[in-house]
């Protein structure tokens, strides 16, 4: 399973939950208070081609990889941009390789505005067939870095080898190339307050215009940088990704089950969840955490066993407390920001919130 479903643990029998279920308390005054502060603010952000309404204050970080292609963003400005180009350029010139081929193939200006590309061997070890195929663009203040692999068995010629004679292509890069120009071409700079109207999929600090497709996945988190910082929230979602089981039978299964016990937890809450036009399944516990202190750990997946274009995949995770590295230094959050209570407020006012975006398709 993927890393989110893989961090799940596990629930009691069927037959005996009621027995170990760890209801959470009624909201205390000063919890109220705090759930009140924590969701009097939600805004809707946008991931992949879904809407979802956070906490106000949370910032988000994430990638996407589409059509292969790796996509990072960083806000900046275009002078920033122009400087960082340079400096990767003059890096890459400036790399020797250990034999006698070249280590940068090819440098200039992609394709649109505001653009421009390197092809290189990536490091002086590899074997002079390897293309690392980068590219930049800048647009409304952020920097886009694509990045994605190739290979040419032409230049220099490895044809006489064997393994070679039998590719059907023996030099990926012109094709790798041409996809990633034309994700740079496309893509735009998005804020995260910038909702798209038209199809097409929101990953930090991007959009990309296109019709519902495969070959693409989006990867989000959302924290707050000032307090609470152990209250994290995972986001994946793709229309690749087709399970053969849900989160609430997962939950269920004898290996859930013996890694919550391994880990001294208790179920909250699992099972189906109808959303807005969404059917979800969901699974919440509480449990030791890493550095020894106590936390919550809530997931929620639609469309996990009908994931395609149309309904494409999507997974949430709320963690909050264990250790976490701030800053540099691994930092204790024992115990958590947020009581099991207040937690489960917090995720139910979040969580109910998920929708297909309007046109996305």
């Amino acid at each position: 399973m993927r890393k989110t479903r893989a961090t799940l643990a596990v629930a009691c029998l069927i037959l005996t939950v009621a027995a170990c279920d760890h209801k959470p308390a009624p909201l205390s005054q000063q919890e109220k208070q705090i759930v009140t502060e924590l969701t009097a603010n939600l805004k809707t952000r946008c991931v992949g081609r879904y809407l979802i309404d956070m906490p106000g204050e949370a910032v988000e970080s994430g990638y996407a990889k589409i059509q292969g292609v790796s996509i990072e963003t960083k806000a900046m400005t275009e002078d920033a941009w122009r400087q960082e180009v340079a400096q990767r350029e003059a890096a890459l010139k400036a790399t020797k390789s250990r034999d006698a081929y070249p280590f940068l193939y090819e440098a200039g200006k992609a394709r649109g505005e505001n653009t421009y590309y390197f092809i290189h061997r990536g490091t002086i070890y590899n074997d002079p067939s390897r293309r690392y195929i980068e590219g930049y663009k800048w647009d409304r203040g952020y920097r886009f870095l694509l990045k994605i692999e190739a290979y040419d068995y032409l230049h220099p010629d490895q044809t006489d080898e064997p393994i070679v004679q039998k590719m059907t292509v023996k030099n990926g890069a012109p094709g790798k190339s041409a996809v990633v120009f034309s994700l740079l071409e496309k893509l735009r700079g998005r804020s995260q307050d910038d909702i798209p109207t038209e199809a097409g999929v929101c990953f930090t600090g991007g959009f990309l215009p296109a019709p519902a497709g495969n070959d693409e996945e989006v990867n989000a988190g959302f924290f707050n940088p000032t307090h609470m910082r152990d209250v994290i929230w995972s986001v994946f979602t793709s229309p690749d990704l087709l399970e053969d089981t849900t989160v609430s039978r997962h939950a269920d299964s004898a290996e859930a089950r013996a890694a919550l016990k391994a880990m001294n937890g208790k179920d909250v809450r699992k099972g189906a969840v109808e959303l807005s036009g969404l059917k979800a399944t969901e699974w919440l516990y509480e449990s030791l955490k890493p550095g020894d202190g106590r936390g919550d750990t809530f997931s929620i997946a639609a469309n996990e066993t009908t994931s395609r274009p149309a309904t494409p995949y999507f997974s949430m995770e709320l963690s909050t407390g264990g250790q976490y590295k701030v800053q540099g230094q691994f930092e204790k959050f024992d115990p958590p920001s947020l009581t099991t209570s207040e937690a489960v407020a917090l995720w139910d006012a979040v969580s109910r919130t998920l929708r297909l975006r309007p046109g996305a398709l």
